[in-house]
């Protein structure tokens, strides 16, 4: 059955909080932007409504499907990130879009689903061999092509986002903890590696993470705006459409990943926690889903989007607010961009699809 049953239930608890955030986004894209030649908000609008409009029918589909295409939605994420290296557009330092006419698509947001719906097939169909090592080795094949297609943009932000996700997944799944353990020290154990590769201004960022005052007029500009747009809201914020960094052009990127700057500026420390709040909400659901799930595929899919939106959620709140590095990751059903916003939505179809299952 492709469908699931027309009297499944809805998980409101999930869905109100995703609309909710994805007004404000679309509030604050507004006023973010109102200070460019031209506002953004019609063109995240559209991609609000096509987000639901791909939501809907992702939420209506059978979980069993997703397990049963699990493969070929995983090429499919392989040759887009693979066309992005040899026809992409370079953006910002990367070359992580494929243009279309005005618009463009970012094939690793939609990595992002895809790797996470192969390991749960792959973790599921080889539930019985999870203490096997020469299973575990095979399934960090499956990660690694996308992971270095991504590296090789470069997207260190996006690429990071997999590490927790997949370690979760395993995780849930039963794997051995001594393995994911060891996995992990080796995994620190090459960062210097990872060092190697970074550009200057990667490096950069992250070590005047802490310092932005070092670098004022370059590196670090971006993190003293943004830090002095929260610290100015205070607790009720200027209010709406009064961000002084927005019309003063002080906060670059304040329609994308630093609209959270602007929401604290705006809305001050009880709009910044309402958003989280709504945030804890999504991501306790999806977890909840995870746990009532009926089989192992749903479970640790469920876990993936759940700890993907969480990943994404602390951060970009904290690049904003001066604890990470900014790395270039959006804040989900919130900041500006299409590829983000329809894949955030198709996720929460996924996890309606799981908790309405019927297996």
């Amino acid at each position: 059955m492709i469908l699931t049953r027309p009297q499944c239930r809805i998980n409101f608890l999930l869905l109100a909080p995703v609309l909710a955030l994805v007004g404000t986004g679309l509030l604050f894209v507004y006023s973010a932007s109102s200070g460019y030649t031209r506002n953004y908000l019609p063109r995240q609008a559209m991609w609000v409504v096509l987000g639901i409009c791909a939501a809907v029918p992702t939420a209506l589909v059978n979980v069993r499907v997703y397990r049963h295409y699990a493969a070929p939605l995983f090429v499919c994420g392989v040759l887009g990130l693979l066309a992005v290296l040899l026809v992409g557009e370079e953006r910002n330092g990367a070359k992580s879009w494929l243009g279309f006419g005005s618009l463009g698509i970012q094939p690793s947001e939609f990595a992002k689903l895809a790797v996470i719906i192969m390991f749960g097939r792959y973790l599921a169909e080889f539930e019985e061999h999870r203490y096997d090592y020469r299973y575990y080795g095979v399934s960090f094949l499956i990660l690694f092509i996308p992971l270095l297609l991504i590296l090789l943009q470069p997207d260190l932000g996006t690429a990071l986002v997999f590490m927790p996700v997949v370690f979760a997944m395993f995780y849930v799944s039963g794997t051995r903890q001594g393995l994911l353990a060891t996995t992990f020290l080796a995994g620190a154990a090459c960062m210097p590696l990872l060092w190697m590769v970074m550009s200057d201004r990667q490096k950069q960022r992250i070590l005047l993470t802490w310092q932005p005052e070092l670098d004022p007029t370059r590196v670090g500009y971006q993190a003293i705006q943004s830090k002095l747009a929260v610290g100015s809201g205070q607790i009720t914020g200027r209010g709406f459409l009064n961000s002084l960094q927005c019309k003063l052009n002080f906060l670059p990127e304040r329609h994308t990943d630093f609209v959270y700057s602007v929401i604290c500026e705006e809305w001050g420390l009880m709009g910044g926690m309402l958003v989280l709040a709504l945030y804890v909400c999504v991501i306790l659901v999806a977890f909840y889903i995870a746990r009532t799930a009926k089989d192992i595929f749903s479970e640790v899919v469920a876990v993936g989007i759940a700890v993907m939106l969480a990943t994404h959620v602390v951060m970009n709140i904290g690049m904003t607010v001066g604890l990470l590095p900014i790395i270039g990751l959006p804040l989900p059903f919130v900041s500006y961009g299409g590829s983000a916003m329809l894949t955030t939505l198709m996720a929460v179809g996924i996890l309606q699809s799981i908790y309405a299952a019927d297996l």
